[in-house]
């Protein structure tokens, strides 16, 4: 009796290699560490604006050849540094940008002076951070419209502003002088407390983003970093030890 011949077993299937583990959290790190630094970054790019000073009529405060750091804003407030187009004063005769404070918004009385102070709604306001010796360089009274603000620069004895041009309108207002430097160094500007001390509401804005977003940056960075460094790490030691565990070649 002949026995059946049958033909040979097919060759076993290989074995799919599966992905490590370490292999897929390092690539989702890598992952996350993208997205972190392009939000920061993105935010920076779109929300702030930096320029240079340009005149001296915010020193002592701001020096000519400062950067500046400056973002958007819905609403200013009494004491804040500001950039305005300089078409926007009641009576413009320049065209360009200029750095001021408001210290005056819609509905005030300001005049000058009281005690060698500036006053506003009749309340003298203290302040320290403008050039010496020009709190009372002349009298002026103005009653401020609707819609706009009245500005000044520290330096009193050197400044176009409201006391000459009249009011700026609101929507001439390019946006709030947050920080000295760049988005990337900034020096924060410190607000002051000369209208508040005097009993008036509405303390200056603050910018409490623009350090924030540089630590989404720097955190997005070491992320992809910490990332990138433990796959090649994982891919080493995959490697390695596929190779260990090769049979012997006779």
């Amino acid at each position: 009796m002949t026995e059946p011949v049958f033909p040979p077993a097919p060759p076993a299937a290989p074995k799919r290699r599966r992905v490590s583990p370490v292999l897929l959290v390092m690539i989702a790190v890598m992952v996350l560490g993208v997205a972190a630094g392009g939000y920061g970054l993105g935010r920076l790019m779109l929300g702030y604006e930096a320029y240079v000073m340009q005149s001296g009529n915010m020193s002592p405060t701001l020096a000519i050849g400062d950067r500046l750091v400056v973002r958007p804003v819905d609403e200013v407030h009494r004491g804040d540094v500001v950039a305005i187009d300089l078409s926007a004063y009641a009576e413009a005769s320049h065209e360009g940008v200029s750095v001021v404070r408001v210290v005056g918004v819609a509905g005030d009385t300001v005049a000058c002076c009281t005690d060698e102070h500036l006053s506003v709604n009749g309340k003298p306001i203290t302040e320290p951070y403008i050039t010496p010796g020009f709190e009372g360089l002349f009298e002026f009274s103005a009653t401020v419209p609707e819609g706009t603000i009245f500005v000044e620069g520290d330096n009193r004895g050197n400044s176009d502003d409201s006391r000459f041009s009249g009011p700026v309108r609101s929507s001439g207002i390019v946006g709030l002088v947050v920080a000295t430097g760049t988005v990337v160094t900034p020096k924060a500007l410190t607000p002051v407390t000369s209208f508040t001390d005097a009993g008036l509401p509405g303390a200056p804005n603050a910018d409490g983003t623009l350090p924030g977003l540089r630590w989404w940056i720097l955190g997005g960075f070491v992320l992809f970093v910490g990332g990138f460094i433990g796959l090649i790490v994982t891919v080493v030691r995959n490697a390695g030890g596929r190779r260990k565990a090769a049979p012997p070649v006779r």
